[in-house]
């Protein structure tokens, strides 16, 4: 028997030097690669539907950078040989993509897969987990989204919808972060606390249009043995018909997802805001989003969809 044979499956390509960081194989990702956002929260229900919910620790709110590369086997096997040189444990640095929407981010390679197309033609797909990104504690400038920090010019600025500025008017740092709302010259008039207002805290973004929401109204029904259920309300139970919303933003521009990245991460996974449904229901409502995913389509181009819960209390805290 061959001692060839006889290796650390640890490594499964010889002769190839592994570079120290991703961006030295100087290599993009294709569009279609995705990143997947999600809190892991805590959460108690009490009476009336109501729960309590607090983040799992200061890493809640994780990020996993699933991407793709199409290359020839040379770089197939730089690829590789680089994803098992981390060990799975070992953090690499690397930039998720050439627009500029997301910062440097550190993380672990947990996968890798090969699909082997054609001749000279391989598809490196690999899954990069952050878990280890306290983004409420980089309260100026979040961990993902790669937007630069700046402040309210009262007066004379210009401003494009999507911008976010840092206003200092609320004691909580992180509820100081105001996403405008249309393409304006600042005034005191139109500020963040303007009369005329062209800012504003709440999840203003519309989704596309064939959004369908499904509300679930909670009775007891008691099944009984004869095959017919018995209906009924508790006594006093309210907030029987809360519902979460699931959206989607197609083809939607660098700019407004930056601004939609930066307001979910300042979130964290389960701060609350402020939502009206954009057709049919008329009642102001409050929710957090736990969960988003963007999807790079091509140039300026990409999908992003989230996943909103309704809080019925219907307070937004202005706690951490």
């Amino acid at each position: 028997m061959s001692e060839a044979l006889f290796y650390d499956r640890t490594r499964n390509i010889s002769g190839v030097t592994a570079p120290d960081e991703l961006s030295d194989l100087a290599l993009t990702p294709v569009y279609g690669s995705q990143a997947i956002f999600e809190a892991t929260n805590h959460s108690y229900n009490t009476d009336d539907y109501y729960y309590n919910l607090i983040p799992m620790s200061v890493n809640s709110l994780s990020a996993s950078f699933r991407i793709r590369y199409d290359v020839n086997e040379t770089n197939a096997r730089k690829l590789a040989n680089f994803f098992e040189s981390k060990s799975g444990y070992k953090p690499l640095e690397f930039t998720p993509d050439n627009s500029g929407i997301y910062k440097t981010v550190s993380g672990f390679c947990d996968n890798y897969a090969i699909n082997f197309i054609n001749n000279q033609h391989f598809e490196v797909a690999t899954n990069v987990s952050v878990d280890h990104a306290p983004t409420l504690l980089n309260w100026s400038g979040g961990n993902f989204a790669n937007l630069p920090f700046q402040d309210y010019v009262t007066y004379g600025q210009d401003y494009k919808i999507y911008d976010v500025v840092y206003t200092g008017i609320n004691g909580n740092k992180l509820n100081n972060f105001y996403y405008c709302t249309g393409d304006h010259t600042s005034s005191s008039a139109n500020s963040p606390t303007g009369a005329s207002s062209l800012w504003s805290q709440d999840f203003f973004f519309k989704p596309d249009i064939g959004t369908q929401n499904d509300v679930q109204i909670k009775v007891d029904a008691p099944d009984y043995s004869n095959s017919f259920k018995q209906r009924i309300l508790p006594q006093g139970e309210t907030n029987i018909a809360t519902f979460g919303m699931d959206y989607t933003y197609s083809n939607i521009t660098n700019k407004q997802l930056r601004g939609m990245l930066h307001f979910l991460e300042n979130k964290g996974g389960y701060r609350r805001f402020e939502h009206q449904i954009p057709s049919v229901y008329n009642q102001p409502k409050v929710y957090y989003s736990p969960k988003w995913t963007h999807t790079w389509n091509y140039y300026d181009s990409n999908t992003l969809s989230v996943t909103l819960v309704e809080d019925p209390l219907g307070v937004v805290p202005t706690g951490t």
